[in-house]
Order: structure tokens, then C-alpha cells, then sequence
């Protein structure tokens, strides 16, 4: 692989499946789930990757299940369960390296589910969190990556973007980022077509340099 070099004033990072692997965790819940709701499990797993827990209960469970108390509970039983949980290799070196105020998370997840599954796995806390909570709508809506941008006093041009899901791809590249694909959750074609310009299956390849004015990221 040929070495590629990015200039950005700020990283925005997808969490789950970007820099904490939680693929096995979330999998095994739904599908309890769907065979517990008689959904097809191998469609539901094709659409949960980085779409919020309450919009998933929207489109595939019975009306009953479409309410925030049941997606908070969802959440606390994910939340719960650590088993196969992990920070992404390179990730724990990577976010050493960089300047709190150059960086954030980015996620689908609630602020609660985000804090624990960093903390499970001994990773930095940054200083601003985009959740679910905080954009208008969810990925693959642009609000979220404009938003990180916007704490982190830059604007989404300047940013790259890492990202595992095909809707976080489309919300990076929607807000005007460079987007690099993470390998682990979404085949490299799938990340590609969504928009990723670059692709990195872990962060082992990654590293990053403070220039000052920006961070120089280097691939390969």
C-alpha cells in the first residue's frame, strides 16, 4: 500500500466499530432480539452499524417498541455487556499523540453508552462528545460531523473523518470531510461506494504529527 498523507486542523471519529470494536457485543444482542421478535436477523445486521438504537426499533420492532424508554434500556443492556469488547489496535497509541482540542467522537451512541465503553477499554474521554442526543437527526445526516467540527472551532473542510459504518461514511462526506473507512464492520467496496476516499483496516498503519496550525496524518 502506497503512503498517503492528509493535512487536517481536526479529527472527528466515529466510536463504535471505529475506535472501539464492539462488532461481536452489539451483534449478539440483536440478534437475541430478532429472534426474540421474529425479525430476520442477517437484514437486521446489515442495518444497525451506526444508525441509533431508537431508530432501529422504529423500522424493524413492533410499534409497542418505539419508545425512548425502550431504546435507553436497549442501551443499558448493550452497555452492560463488555464481553468482546475492545479498542481497535492503534487507537490507544494514535489518541496519546494528539491534542485534545484537535479531536472528538462522533457517535450514534447515547453520552452514557459512549463514556462506558471508552472507559471499558481504558481509552481517553475527549473534551466535547457529539451523541445521540446532540444532531437533529442521525447519521447519515451531516448535522452530527458539522456539529464536532463546530466544537472543535473549525470548519468540516479542514476535518477527516474515520468511520466504519456506510452511514457515517455518507455523513462525513456529506458535511464536507475527508473520509477514511475503518475495515471492521464494512467490506472495503461497500465504505468505498458510501464515499470513503481512504481505507485502513485498524489504526496499526496510522500516525499523527501536531504541526501546530494542523495535524499531518499518514497512512500506510
Amino acid at each position: 500500500m502506497s503512503t498517503v498523507i492528509i493535512k487536517a486542523k481536526a479529527i472527528l471519529f466515529d466510536m463504535d466499530g471505529t475506535l472501539v470494536n464492539t462488532v461481536a457485543c452489539v451483534e449478539t444482542y440483536w440478534r437475541g432480539m430478532a429472534a426474540k421478535y421474529n425479525v430476520d436477523a442477517e437484514k437486521l445486521l446489515h442495518n444497525v452499524h451506526g444508525h441509533p438504537t431508537y431508530d432501529v426499533l422504529c423500522k424493524w420492532f413492533p410499534e409497542s417498541m418505539h419508545t425512548r424508554e425502550h431504546a435507553e434500556k436497549a442501551e443499558r443492556d448493550l452497555m452492560n455487556d463488555a464481553e468482546g469488547v475492545f479498542a481497535v489496535p492503534g487507537v490507544p497509541e494514535l489518541l496519546s499523540k494528539l491534542d485534545p482540542k484537535k479531536w472528538t467522537i462522533v457517535t450514534a451512541a447515547t453520552q452514557a453508552l459512549a463514556l462506558t465503553r471508552l472507559q471499558q477499554v481504558n481509552l481517553p474521554i475527549p473534551e466535547t462528545l457529539v451523541s445521540a442526543k446532540d444532531a437533529h437527526a442521525g447519521k447519515p445526516n451531516p448535522d452530527c460531523y458539522q456539529m464536532g467540527a463546530k466544537r472543535l472551532g473549525v470548519v468540516p473542510k479542514d476535518t477527516v473523518v474515520f468511520e466504519d459504518a456506510i452511514n457515517g461514511v455518507k455523513a462525513g462526506c456529506a458535511a464536507g470531510a475527508t473520509v477514511v473507512g475503518v475495515l471492521t464492520s464494512t467490506t472495503e467496496d461497500k465504505l468505498r461506494q458510501s464515499g470513503a476516499q481512504h481505507i485502513v483496516s485498524d489504526f496499526s498503519n496510522v500516525r499523527v504529527e501536531d504541526k501546530g496550525d494542523y495535524v499531518e496524518i499518514t497512512i500506510g
